[in-house]
């Protein structure tokens, strides 16, 4: 097992922890597929994007997304262009995606600046039917993740 994926399996655990019974306990986890499930996906903040988005694609097009990095945890929630109110408000990247190295701290510096989120293409590598929608991160005051 090499480093970054031993950080990730740490963050991991840490969020479904914390999920399940520490200081996100009590929260509502804001993103729901089609079946009624909440799926949470982590990420380091120095990952490629592209690795992101393809995590996204593997549970279906929706998910809760915890980002870790040295300032702390942000949350995204990610989900289908059909299951956004509003989709069209959002800042179109379908057709300008970002370069499949950007990081996703890069990625949430700009999303930062959009403030109705992001519709991306399910991949950095191929256009596909229905892209997913990102909203703004939040910083998470999470003790010790």
């Amino acid at each position: 097992m090499t480093a970054s994926t031993e950080k990730l399996d740490d963050f991991r655990q840490e969020m479904f922890a914390a999920i399940a019974l520490g200081e996100l306990a009590d929260r509502e986890l804001a993103v729901v597929d089609d079946e009624g499930r909440a799926p949470v996906i982590v990420a380091m903040d120095d990952e490629r994007l592209a690795v992101l988005l393809r995590r996204i694609e593997m549970v279906g097009g929706y998910a809760n997304v915890f980002v870790k990095s040295a300032g702390g945890v942000r949350y995204l929630a990610v989900l289908r262009a059909s299951g956004a109110v509003d989709p069209e408000s959002a800042t179109d990247m379908t057709s300008d995606a970002p370069n499949p190295a950007t990081t996703v701290a890069m990625f949430l510096d700009y999303l930062l600046l959009q403030p109705n989120g992001v519709r991306l293409p399910n991949s950095l590598d191929r256009q596909t039917s229905e892209p997913p929608m990102v909203t703004r991160p939040e910083a998470l005051g999470l003790v010790g993740a």
